[in-house]
């Protein structure tokens, strides 16, 4: 400790220099700083993070017997950011399987699945102001298969139990299940992992009871005689199943980290185009969307797992995501005759629609695409809905709810200075 403590001297030293010299700098007239002063000064920046991370450790690990057990926990301690990672034995036994040469075609599937999945994930969980590691806990559960059905009965992605879905919003009924959705799914295991870690305040913990159910951490604590216990200390009172969990997730957030280096490659899949996502408002059919984009059926049907016809039953009420893969042979003007049901018109007619274009070229204006779909204008007077908070509301959560609301839409229309909700206050949301 007092050598890491001396390094950090030199450190200090040299950001202080570079301090006193930006502010001498901001006194005068300058020429542009040259190209390999800037370099250097990169350079400089990246030994001084890569010494903090060698400062960090893991809140828990065995004995470093190998080289190998050494290059593991230093990787490990270099990816460890908000959820406390570890390394024991268990957790070494899951890397080998992982990388073994047996388990690469099914690392190789996961990582080609992740390139489409977990940028949804990320994008979620930076909303909520959650952790990113949490995807890795969707690895674990379905394997990325959204159409997996635990031998419980647990469904998706993020592998729900029916009742548990209702608790957090999902539908489920003749035409949809939308914890096979990525969207809704996610937002919904945002919140589950909100109120998990806002009751035990530890991260391993609440991704453990994403496994047992917070019941059974709850009883584990009191038959423990622990005050706030860690993971580590409370696995011996947990079942077996979630002793495995923890330890399963550090390894695969280990392994797929660190894929290159263990030759897991990228392998190809369905889900190949970006998936553009746009709220509809009308019966949709998909076998008119697959032709809008150029694709089979079951390749559309792919990118929207949740529906279990070929038709979308949305409507003004209830509006339903679509998610469109977005090829370089979409058609915008067939796209707006499917999402409008006009694609029986004679293709003269089909290019007389101007607004149709305006779908693909405004790909983050959900308000605007949500116009173009429905044939509306975007310049109309702003109407607003009333929005009743709920337990366990976020603002994320509330603004996928409404076609085109966005967080900081919500809260410059009711004048918010933070994220915090109260349970019955009355949001107003624009309608788009």
């Amino acid at each position: 400790m007092i050598k890491n403590r001396l390094w950090l001297i030199p450190c200090c030293a040299f950001g202080l220099q570079l301090s006193i010299h930006a502010q001498d700098m901001a006194n005068v007239d300058t020429e542009p700083v040259p190209l390999h002063l800037i370099e250097a000064a990169s350079s400089q920046r990246e030994i001084i993070i890569s010494g903090l991370d060698s400062l960090k450790t893991l809140s828990y690990y065995d004995p470093l017997y190998t080289a190998e057990d050494s290059l593991i926990f230093n990787r490990m301690r270099k990816i460890q950011r908000t959820i406390p990672l570890a390394l024991n034995e268990k957790i070494k036994s899951y890397i080998d399987k992982y990388i073994s040469r047996n388990y690469n075609p099914y690392m190789s599937k996961l990582q080609g699945l992740a390139q489409y999945y977990f940028p949804i994930y990320e994008k979620i969980f930076s909303e909520n102001q959650l952790p990113d590691e949490i995807k890795y806990i969707s690895v674990i559960e379905s394997s990325l298969d959204p159409h997996l059905v635990s031998r419980s009965g647990a469904v998706g992605l993020w592998q729900f139990m029916y009742p548990t879905a209702k608790i957090y919003d999902l539908t489920m009924d003749s035409y949809v299940d939308e914890r096979k959705d990525p969207y809704a799914a996610c937002y919904a295991a945002s919140r589950y992992f909100r109120d998990a870690y806002d009751e035990f305040n530890d991260w391993l913990l609440a991704l453990a009871s994403y496994n047992c159910g917070r019941g059974c951490v709850r009883r584990a604590i009191q038959r423990s005689g622990l005050q706030n216990p860690d993971f580590w200390q409370l696995s011996p009172y947990l079942p077996k199943e979630t002793q495995d969990y923890i330890p399963k997730f550090i390894a695969m957030a280990y392994t797929l980290k660190h894929a290159d280096e263990y030759g897991i490659s990228i392998a190809s899949t369905d889900l190949a185009w970006e998936g553009k996502p746009i709220m509809v408002e009308r019966p949709t059919n998909l076998e008119q969307i697959a032709q809008a984009v150029n694709l089979p059926l079951e390749t559309v049907k792919k990118f929207n797992p949740a529906y279990k016809r070929s038709v979308i039953n949305a409507s003004t009420e209830s509006p339903k995501r679509l998610i469109l893969p977005d090829t370089d042979h979409l058609n915008d003007s067939l796209l707006y005759a499917a999402l409008n049901n006009q694609l029986e018109v004679s293709a003269g007619m089909l290019a007389n629609v101007d607004d149709a274009s305006s779908i693909k070229k405004n790909p983050s204006g959900k308000g605007e695409r949500l116009a173009a779909v429905s044939g509306k204008s975007t310049r109309r007077a702003a109407a607003y809905t009333t929005y009743t908070v709920r337990k366990g509301d976020t603002l994320s959560h509330i603004a996928a709810r409404f076609k085109g609301a966005t967080v900081s839409q919500i809260k410059a229309d009711n004048n918010l200075n933070s994220t915090r909700l109260k349970i019955g206050q009355k949001l107003r949301i624009k309608k788009s």
